[in-house]
């Protein structure tokens, strides 16, 4: 393999769209200590259901998702598509694989972070055994982001570091945000697309 499309949406999760949840994800939402987190919370997932549904042509209410050994979701019955999401700051990006040009699909994993000026991310990434540490805030948090999709794409566990072939790119975020996907076994290229 040596390259896949990745579809890249990014969703505003302050507005207020259709919300469209199972009975389990209904009462999850419920458990948010916060109205502002119960309803963002709420909109990423109704909007990657909405984006799956496109994808597999279901309804975006019957999808079942099953989850891995660390928690990465996947459509269950759906062999056909790969996904992964991140919400950050009221932002949400969505990453969305289907096998085109290489056959099959491919393990996917996205991140997206506030770019924040008030924690020292050069610290929290040598903890974690980062050694390619230059530039500013923005390219740190860069690192961070492109760690956190590859080992999502593998779907281990987070702040672990990855072995393998995981490739990596950063990806358009919102202004402030850092993002990055990562495809196991090919180099990502982006797609961004609308909802």
């Amino acid at each position: 393999m040596s390259c896949c499309t990745v579809d890249i949406r990014t969703f505003d999760l302050r507005l207020d769209g259709p919300v469209v949840l199972s009975a389990e994800e209904a009462a999850r939402a419920a458990r948010f200590l916060f109205e502002k987190d119960r309803k963002q919370w709420a909109q990423a997932r109704s909007a990657l259901r909405r984006t799956l549904a496109g994808y597999v042509g279901a309804a975006p209410e019957a999808l079942e998702f099953v989850y891995g050994e660390n928690g990465k979701p996947a459509l269950a019955g759906q062999a056909g598509v790969e996904f992964n999401i991140s919400h950050a700051g009221g932002w949400a990006m969505i990453a969305v694989t289907r096998g085109v040009p290489v056959g099959s699909p491919v393990p996917v994993g996205v991140d997206i972070e506030v770019i924040r000026e008030d924690v020292d991310i050069a610290k929290l990434l040598r903890r974690l055994g980062e050694t390619e540490l230059s530039g500013g805030t923005v390219d740190l948090f860069h690192v961070w982001t492109r760690r956190e999709a590859r080992t999502k794409a593998m779907g281990g566990q987070l702040m672990m570091a990855t072995e393998g072939d995981v490739r990596v790119v950063d990806v358009r975020a919102p202004e402030g945000f850092a993002g990055s996907v990562a495809l196991v076994g090919a180099d990502p290229e982006p797609r961004y697309c609308g909802e």
